[in-house]
């Protein structure tokens, strides 16, 4: 029997699609029903092309049940590039964001265990979203001496 999503769960991943595909040059691969590990895996491309400046997505609906952030957290602690959490509510089509690995100008990836505090998410968090994520990058391929 095949495994089926919540109809709300499907109906926020598509709404998250839409909304990172406002920004030009974020070229959006989902998942597959093998590997659901990511929501979405976003390249931050250039010109259309893949540039390796990737960011992992989780995607939740928010339809009256909690989200456990705890073990959302658990389950990505190890991944090596920045993640996001983004849950819609489905009545009003707004989302929300928090970072799972956050990262940060100097290089670090933050990995918070404490409450998150959940964000609005649109066009204006969407840019800040990118930007931390190219900035995170343009640290790690500074050489060091």
């Amino acid at each position: 029997m095949e495994n089926r999503k919540d109809f709300n769960e499907w109906r926020a991943e598509k709404l998250g699609y839409v909304y990172f595909s406002r920004i030009k040059d974020l070229i959006i691969t989902g998942s597959n029903a093998d590997d659901t590990f990511f929501d979405y895996l976003i390249d931050v491309g250039e010109s259309g092309k893949q540039t390796g400046r990737l960011f992992g997505v989780k995607v939740k609906a928010l339809n009256g049940t909690s989200i456990d952030i705890q073990s959302i957290i658990k389950q990505y602690q190890h991944t090596s590039f920045p993640m996001l959490l983004i849950a819609f509510d489905n009545k009003t089509d707004q989302g929300y964001f928090t970072w799972i690995k956050e990262p940060k100008v100097d290089g670090r990836l933050l990995l918070d265990f404490k409450t998150k505090d959940w964000n609005k998410l649109d066009n204006s968090s969407l840019d800040k979203i990118v930007c931390q994520v190219k900035d995170w990058y343009i640290h790690q391929s500074i050489p060091l001496e």
